[in-house]
């Protein structure tokens, strides 16, 4: 079975050094895939089968697993059997570790983070009372923000460090052999979309940079992200207009076509789709008004 790779538009369009999404969908995603990014993950609603690395094992409610940068891994959902509609959801914490070392070298010593993101190459499962303490805390850091968040980050990568409650789940550090071929292209493709989703992107010129004829190409990309072209670009946009809306100075409307959009009706429409809440409510909760958090969950 061979891997794909993925991008995830959070940390295309500026380097985040992690993100915490809930992912609803009726399906747990059947494609095997590596990605950059590390991965913590608690399984809420949804029983199955998990493949990470060479390791295959069953999963359901509160199983915690942790996938280290590039190792291929993919959750198949069980068949439920019953007239009740599947569902499959989840918390993932994504974790870009060059980000994180940049970020916090200035303040602790790196080198327990550094090997650990390297051993977790290997893939691993959480046990005891540590996996119900890294589940509690990646509940709570979905109505986080600021230093609360970094907080809940922390407490979670010093669990991950020290406890004895964990299970390396292959015998060696994993990179999938696909990686440096995906990587050829790839970069190329990122910067192209990084340098112009805020204005009329082509996805000629997409496919072009990519290497690929355009029919070919969006097949690529959907198997690269999980989206089609059109959908991973105004998820890029809705990020940065959520950075731009924390700010005073702009209208909602000069933020819509500041980040891309040249229809203020479709950039409200896709916000709300996108965050769960409208701009308005967005910027109404970053400025302390009333309680509207960002829900910031996935429902594809």
């Amino acid at each position: 079975m061979k891997p794909i790779p993925a991008l995830l538009p959070d940390f295309i369009s500026h380097q985040q050094p992690f993100v915490v999404r809930e992912i609803i969908r009726p399906f747990f995603s059947t494609d095997f895939h590596f990605h950059q990014e590390c991965q913590l993950v608690c399984v809420l609603e949804g029983t199955g089968r998990r493949i990470i690395g060479g390791s295959v094992e069953p999963f359901g409610p509160g199983d915690v697993t942790f996938t280290g940068p590039n190792v291929p891994h993919v959750w198949y959902s069980a068949r439920a059997g019953t007239d009740d509609p599947p569902i499959a959801r989840s918390v993932a914490l994504y974790i870009y570790p060059p980000v994180v070392l940049e970020h916090l070298s200035a303040f602790i010593n790196p080198q327990p983070l550094t090997d650990f993101f390297r051993q977790s190459g290997r893939g691993l499962s959480l046990s005891g009372s540590t996996r119900g303490a890294v589940a509690a805390l990646l509940l709570q850091m979905q109505t986080e923000s600021g230093l609360d968040l970094l907080q809940s980050f922390l407490r979670i990568m010093q669990q991950l460090i020290t406890t004895t409650d964990k299970q390396w789940l292959n015998d060696e550090p994993l990179i999938t052999p696909y990686a440096n071929g995906v990587r050829q292209r790839v970069p190329r493709l990122m910067t192209y979309i990084q340098e112009n989703f805020r204005t009329e992107i082509s996805l000629q010129a997409a496919a072009s940079t990519a290497g690929f004829e355009v029919h070919s190409f969006c097949r690529y990309f959907k198997a690269l992200t999980q989206r089609t072209f059109s959908e991973f670009v105004n998820e890029l946009r809705v990020g940065f207009a959520s950075q731009l809306l924390q700010q005073n100075d702009l209208s909602i409307t000069q933020v819509g076509y500041e980040s891309g959009f040249t229809n203020i009706s479709y950039f409200n429409r896709s916000f709300k789709r996108i965050r769960g809440i409208t701009p308005k409510a967005y910027r109404q909760h970053w400025q302390g008004l009333p309680d509207c958090p960002p829900k910031g969950v996935h429902r594809r």
